[in-house]
């Protein structure tokens, strides 16, 4: 048998507990395997497809041993589910794997000796998500399979919302488009509607077939196509709207939003809960998107000021639009990166608490010491990212904060997402 770093291509071994990104660990020779499709506590065999000198990964191609939390698919072929890389798992299960991901992140990276991981938010298990980015070549639309650029088309997805699936269904005969590349789609829970993104494609043939589109589909409201500056409208209504607490948010076509829309809300309840607002405290919202979190905060509390900060243009215009529209004054969005607005932001501004909601990557290194050179006295923190959450939570402890708690929440079931809302609070360090 072929070798590569002393390692087989095959191997048995015992799994033992979860890693970053889904896998199964085992141990082999002492030294870490990250198995994909594996279960803690199963016997299995893997396929090594990254062999290196200290680890490997690779793909459970036989259960020896299965996990009494192993179930059969709900009549969801895999291939049928693309991203759904944790479907084999009980749901109660994933939850208990969320955490435990969370725990061993603050753990070893975060070096948080024990931190208090409250138990998962869940989330309806299928049928949740309200945003689709999908792929087309001709007339087939669908997702790419994991790791490559192969299409797998699909008529619907058990992981949307029935409306996205409903978009799809009558999509898919218009096509092909000529030069089409993907289509963006988004729901919205609150007004039962769906907003079409196209990206790429003819205009006067997209005009076409949206008009088409929408004979077919009630529920649509609009169409747009991306361009260079932005974006432009086909048809229909240029936004959606969405539901946060008592506020009604706009959506620009080629701004963020939850694709959860019931955990967004509850993450909300948790936010204004850790943070508890008061009369005369300042807000700091950084990577604040539409006004998703600020805006419905501002507007439940007594605060003396509220400072947004978001890169995306539409995003900002949204969320001043939203603002205008609410009669909410005291708010401020400022467009711009976190890393470039905070450091300057914080030499004439004052804040009594702040809420972080950063990409996958993380808090860049200005923008989190021009936090610690200010310090908030509560920092709420949402993150998409274990791994990058534990690095900063480091840097914060470090710098004289205390982690109250972490609260993993559920968006992405059937997947190794794991989101998570910390707090923090400033111990005089």
């Amino acid at each position: 048998m072929a070798e590569r770093a002393g390692w087989p291509e095959m191997l048995e071994l015992d799994l033992h507990g979860f890693a970053q990104g889904g896998y199964a660990v085992g141990r082999w020779q002492g030294r870490p395997v990250f198995a994909r499709g594996g279960l803690p506590g199963e016997r299995v065999l893997v396929r090594l497809s990254e062999r290196a000198q200290s680890l490997a990964r690779g793909d459970v191609v036989e259960v020896l041993s299965a996990s009494p939390a192993r179930i059969a698919s709900p009549g969801v072929e895999s291939q049928d589910c693309i991203g759904c890389d944790w479907q084999h798992i009980a749901y109660e299960a994933q939850l208990a794997g969320k955490a435990h991901i969370l725990r061993d992140q603050l753990v070893y990276l975060g070096r948080v000796a024990d931190p208090d991981i409250r138990t998962p938010i869940p989330s309806e298990p299928w049928g949740y998500r309200t945003t689709a980015r999908l792929h087309v070549a001709g007339a087939q639309i669908g997702f790419y399979a994991p790791g490559t650029r192969r299409l797998v088309p699909i008529d619907q997805s058990p992981l949307l919302h029935p409306l996205l699936n409903n978009a799809i269904s009558t999509l898919q005969p218009l096509l092909p488009i000529p030069d089409l590349r993907e289509v963006t789609l988004r729901a919205s829970l609150a007004d039962q509607t769906v907003m079409g993104l196209f990206h790429g494609g003819d205009r006067q043939i997209l005009k076409e077939r949206a008009g088409r589109w929408h004979a077919a589909l009630p529920a649509l409201s609009g169409t747009a196509v991306t361009t260079r500056k932005g974006w432009a409208l086909l048809s229909g209504e240029a936004y959606l709207y969405e539901q946060m607490g008592s506020l009604r948010l706009r959506l620009s076509p080629v701004s963020f939003f939850q694709a959860n829309v019931p955990l967004a809300q509850a993450m909300l309840d948790a936010v204004r809960e850790a943070l508890a607002l008061q009369a005369g405290d300042r807000l700091l919202d950084a990577y604040c998107g539409a006004g998703t979190f600020i805006l419905p905060l501002a507007r439940s509390s007594p605060l003396a000021g509220a400072v947004g900060i978001e890169e995306n243009p539409f995003a900002v215009e949204d969320a001043r639009a939203s603002a205008v529209e609410a009669g909410i004054d005291g708010v401020r969005i400022i467009a711009g990166r976190v890393e470039d607005v905070l450091p300057e932001l914080m030499k004439v501004e004052r804040f009594t608490a702040a809420l972080l909601d950063p990409p996958r990557r993380g808090m860049e290194p200005a923008a989190l010491q021009a936090l610690i050179a200010h310090r908030p006295t509560r920092i709420a923190y949402i993150s998409c990212h274990p791994g990058t959450l534990a690095r900063d939570i480091r840097a914060l402890v470090e710098a004289g904060y205390r982690l109250r708690f972490a609260q993993p929440f559920d968006f992405f079931p059937q997947t190794s997402h794991v989101e998570t809302l910390s707090l923090l609070d400033w111990s005089g360090g």
